[in-house]
């Protein structure tokens, strides 16, 4: 692992220009690897031009005011340039913008399973539950004292949403040692938390809207919920997401999922989570894929919502027949 460390560390040493590349609705780890990366690299090396690509086309919500967005449009005559780097994408399609085929070369570092090759230097690894994991160890392992409270603050806002505030069991104990080491450098913790966990009003009454549309098959554990189409825009939410973490501290249910409209992507767009059972091959049918108790997936139609339904169904009754 040390050895393809250094591999990405002296290839990033090669260029003067470097492009960053997230996945579509980004979320906090995807964010917060980008802008650690970004950061450190103009305190180790300041003569380097780095840019998060897209962000002149993200809405500013998903941001939630923590990463301030540049909203200058970069050319691609500075991508022709420029080593690219993707993060935290486990699929080519999902990688916003699509101008990363512009790059002269490609460095992909992530933690989903690995379905497909994008970059020609991959760090693919699914036992880090978050990316922003896997960039603080590198940028450790590259010189420390460069790793100021600033960078810290973005490592570990991605590392606490995708660990889910260290509560999955992904969560390993070189992560709480990582978390620690970010500690140290003093950012403000309380900003970080507010930002992340803070709801208004219209958020916590959205919550509850989303609860009163959930379907439980209780037979099987098996909860869903699909919003309607106007939902986001009734209750005045700006940040469009599947709410599924609505649901994931229900007791009884083994897998729950939710869908919603997307109006950035004019699609129906859903998410699986699961307390034990591997749920990614259901999502990879769907234009999706992820983790192996958390995945997403993207409609053709919401006619689809029924046949990805029936799939849960066939599925948990084929893991009851078996324990039977």
């Amino acid at each position: 692992m040390d050895f393809l460390k250094t591999v990405i560390i002296n290839k990033i040493n090669e260029y003067q220009k470097i492009s960053l590349f997230f996945h579509e609705a980004p979320d906090f780890d995807a964010l917060g690897a980008c802008y650690a990366l970004k950061r450190y690299i103009r305190d180790i090396a300041p003569e380097k031009e780095v840019m998060i690509i897209g962000l002149d086309i993200l809405d500013e919500s998903f941001g939630k005011y923590f990463f301030l967005f540049d909203k200058q449009h970069v050319p691609n005559s500075f991508l022709t340039e420029s080593l690219g780097i993707i993060l935290d994408v486990a699929n080519e399609q999902r990688i916003w913008s699509g101008r990363y085929k512009y790059c002269k070369e490609l460095i992909r570092i992530d933690h989903h399973p690995q379905v497909e090759s994008i970059a020609q230097i991959e760090w693919i690894d699914d036992n880090y539950p978050a990316t922003c994991e896997m960039i603080g160890e590198l940028l450790y392992f590259w010189d420390p004292k460069y790793l100021l409270a600033s960078t810290a603050a973005f490592l570990y806002a991605g590392i606490v949403t995708d660990t889910n505030r260290f509560l999955y069991l992904s969560t390993r104990p070189s992560t709480l040692q990582l978390a620690s080491k970010l500690l140290v450098t003093n950012f403000d913790r309380q900003r970080i938390n507010d930002v992340i966990y803070l709801k208004s009003l219209k958020e916590a009454k959205f919550d509850s809207y989303v609860m009163n549309r959930v379907k439980f098959m209780t037979d099987l554990k098996f909860a869903y919920a699909i919003l309607a189409k106007n939902s986001f825009e009734k209750y005045d939410i700006k940040l469009r997401m599947s709410m599924v973490h609505v649901l994931n501290n229900i007791k009884g249910l083994e897998i729950w999922m939710t869908i919603y409209y997307d109006d950035s992507l004019k699609a129906w767009r859903g998410s699986l989570r699961s307390r034990n059972l591997p749920i990614n091959q259901i999502a990879e049918k769907y234009n999706g894929g992820g983790h192996r108790l958390a995945a997403g997936f993207t409609l053709k139609n919401l006619a689809q919502a029924k046949k990805i339904r029936n799939d849960i169904i066939m599925y948990l009754k084929q893991v009851l027949n078996q324990l039977h």
